[in-house]
């Protein structure tokens, strides 16, 4: 039982240890979350663009979406095009992107490993590369996505500024609409506003997003074209990059605002979806980045293995916890009714072992506490920091999130530990909120 109690001791302090070292990078952000945003000088030169929307069954939104790009953009409508693939449609996604004025394509697959948005980017990706229309960037959009008028003169400017690869700034388009949405609102808010922002300050790397990431055709040319096929497409295409030595920029005042899933079962699955193919990722590429770091010594790579070392904790902290709660539990009540547990080098649960556990569960206490304060904390700042871009009530739409968010995400935590564990997760429609 000495050697059950040790092993279990020492693991649980190693995973508190790891919580506090993925939290302390979160903690650095708060502190430097009122850096104002990198805002690139004004581009002398026009370039060119294609957009390109992945669409499967998306007939709900993609009419207005495709609209909402070819008439609404401030940006010369000669100097960029809308491209759509629907991609295994049973619904009028192509009709109705046809008519919107998009280019489209049509793509039907039965192979069930390939029904996923790394496919249809590939192949509208392989098309515009095959183009003599002249593009200088690629930019991808979901199919809900509304971007702020000003997006390709944000992305141009930056362009001229020597990025190549970049992310948008995500906004929600319904964060009052209930829980779930102000939660995730919330989220997006803090991944952007504040990790995003600081990454760019100090030139790390960020992340890549779907919604609204750009990719210059140079590097699309290096790199043979759309090369990141797995089940998260955006972070593996990031990695991917990063350990070419390319470096992925944050572009501010890029705006994209986002639908966000409206409840507990969309939110569900897209995020065991994400997880899935994060957990893939992490055991593909994340030791690599950590060995870059110590390579070079550049912090944004410990940032990055940081970011995908939050995938398998919810699992782990949902397995150890417990059994270390358990075993104090059950060995208490051992030692209660008499029986000796531990031997005369570990005193009983009167003794060195009893006060061992206790501040191990005290020091779980505190680090749940300190979670929420700091996911609370985190939620409120860049929900704030963001308000000119959301709505006017911002308060009243995000305080659901705000306040109830550390909570939520728990819920969501259950769903990414499911994600993580199996070895494939099947798409699921999640429903759009038309706008």
């Amino acid at each position: 039982m000495d050697i059950v109690f040790w092993i279990l001791t020492a693991l649980i302090l190693l995973i508190l240890l790891w919580v506090v070292f993925l939290l302390s990078f979160q903690f650095v952000f708060i502190t430097f979350g009122f850096l104002k945003p990198k805002v690139f000088p004004k581009a002398k030169t026009l370039r060119k663009f294609a957009i390109i929307i992945p669409a499967h069954n998306e007939a709900e939104v993609i009419g207005d979406s495709v609209k909402y790009l070819l008439n609404e953009l401030d940006y010369p409508q000669d100097l960029y095009d809308v491209y759509v693939c629907a991609d295994n449609c049973t619904d009028e996604t192509f009709e109705l992107a046809k008519q919107a004025g998009a280019i489209v394509y049509e793509r039907h697959c039965d192979d069930p490993d390939k029904k996923r948005a790394a496919f249809p980017i590939k192949l509208l990706i392989d098309e515009v590369m095959k183009s003599d229309k002249g593009y200088d960037a690629v930019i991808k959009f979901d199919a809900d996505n509304i971007p702020s008028k000003n997006y390709l003169h944000a992305m141009n400017n930056a362009l001229e500024a020597g990025v190549t690869i970049a992310r948008a700034h995500e906004a929600p388009s319904n964060m009052g609409q209930n829980l779930w949405t102000s939660v995730s609102a919330c989220y997006y808010a803090r991944d952007s506003r504040l990790a995003c922002n600081f990454r760019e300050r100090v030139n790390w790397n960020s992340m890549l997003s779907g919604a609204g990431m750009m990719v210059s055709l140079t590097v699309l040319k290096e790199t043979g074209g759309w090369d990141a096929m797995g089940g998260i497409d955006d972070a593996e295409f990031t990695v991917k990059r990063l350990l070419e030595g390319r470096h992925v920029n944050y572009v501010s005042d890029a705006i994209v605002y986002e639908d966000q899933p409206s409840s507990r079962a969309d939110s569900a699955a897209r995020n065991a979806r994400m997880a899935n193919g994060l957990a893939k990722l992490y055991k593909q590429s994340a030791w690599d980045l950590f060995k870059m770091f110590f390579k070079t010594g550049n912090l944004s790579y410990l940032d990055m293995f940081a970011q995908l070392s939050f995938v398998p904790l919810p699992m782990l902290l949902g397995i150890s916890i417990p059994i270390y709660a358990v075993f104090f539990f059950v060995t208490l009540g051992l030692e209660a009714g008499g029986i000796n547990v531990y031997s005369m080098f570990t005193p009983g649960l009167n003794g060195s072992a009893f006060w061992t556990m206790m501040w191990v569960l005290i020091g779980a206490a505190i680090a749940v506490a300190f979670y929420y304060v700091l996911w609370t904390y985190q939620s409120w700042l860049g929900v704030y920091l963001d308000r000119a871009i959301l709505d006017k009530d911002w308060y009243k739409q995000a305080k659901k999130g705000i306040w109830l968010g550390a909570f939520a995400m728990i819920v969501y935590g259950s769903s990414v530990s499911s994600g993580t564990r199996k070895k494939k997760v099947v798409w699921k429609q999640i429903k759009r909120n038309k706008k």
